[in-house]
């Protein structure tokens, strides 16, 4: 058996390769995180990280956005800010 491929949802085909974490700007980590944060409170909730996880198509979303609140959330307000995001993605903790 050959092994199967998965297209991540909402990302065509034609899709360059994804830029390494450690290399994304600020302005590029900005960019990102606004895109998640639909109520544009400044703060990712744990369901707007598991539709982010979902809109890229990754397994488990629910419990890969446990994960990042549970490691990301500095000061335990519940929600991921700008600072931790960019903490996350850097650790690449949000893969």
């Amino acid at each position: 058996m050959f092994p199967r491929t998965i297209q991540p949802k909402n990302i065509g085909k034609d899709c360059k390769a994804a830029i390494p974490a450690s290399q994304l700007t600020e302005e590029q980590l900005i960019k990102i995180f606004r895109r998640f944060d639909t109520n544009e409170d400044g703060l990712l909730s744990k369901e707007e990280v598991k539709r982010a996880y979902n809109m890229l198509g990754k397994s488990f979303p629910g419990v890969r956005a446990w994960w990042a609140l549970h490691v990301g959330d500095e000061n335990g307000d519940g929600y991921i800010s700008q600072k931790e995001f960019n903490k996350l993605v850097k650790k690449n903790y949000l893969t």
